[in-house]
């Protein structure tokens, strides 16, 4: 695979879309954001459309006290955005000391990375350049479009069976501040329907 090495200054080619529950929680997403030297932020709404953005990259930074139900209901609405660009954007979400249960439900759920907090500002911008000039593997399924959710299997302490999948296909993505998002390769099923 395609690989360079993490660069935090390519955050400020990106734009931070901040996605709370309410204005507090989305000023402080906001303030990390620019801390971080993201080159855009803006708050989430639904109506935000691809070609509102001055940057080609876009990255969503979701709230730790953001509702399990809302973020499923957010990546759903993402992934299903037909916009390349906002489809395969890399969505974060922010959790406040969790467990190493709660970071595997948000990975279930489909989220790129999980970032516990607090954290120091140059980890989590190099967490984040990592989304950047790497490929990524992503799955298609009828129900599911995002990372590979089997990423985490060698964090468990007992590898769990797995079951027979349903039909699938296997993405290679590249974000790079240049192109945006590009689809290097495709295997397996087409998208469903």
């Amino acid at each position: 695979m395609h690989t360079q090495p993490a660069d935090p200054s390519v955050l400020a080619h990106c734009v931070a879309i901040v996605v709370a529950q309410n204005q507090v929680d989305g000023a402080a997403l906001m303030r990390l954001a620019e801390r971080l030297r993201f080159g855009d932020i803006i708050a989430w709404t639904p109506t935000l459309k691809h070609d509102q953005f001055s940057h080609r990259l876009v990255f969503f930074l979701v709230h730790f006290d953001f509702e399990d139900g809302a973020k499923t209901a957010l990546l759903k609405v993402l992934r299903h955005s037909g916009s390349v660009s906002m489809c395969y954007a890399p969505v974060v979400v922010f959790l406040r000391s969790a467990s190493g249960g709660q970071v595997r439900a948000c990975v279930e759920m489909g989220f790129d990375d999980v970032i516990n907090v607090p954290a120091e500002g140059p980890e989590i911008a190099t967490r984040l350049a990592a989304q950047i000039g790497r490929e990524q593997l992503y799955i298609e399924t009828r129900n599911y479009i995002g990372p590979d959710r089997h990423r985490m299997d060698h964090l468990a302490a007992a590898a769990q069976p797995r079951q027979a999948e349903e039909p699938h296909a296997r993405l290679i993505i590249l974000r790079t501040v240049e192109e945006g998002v590009h689809i290097v390769r495709r295997e397996g099923a087409r998208k469903p329907h």
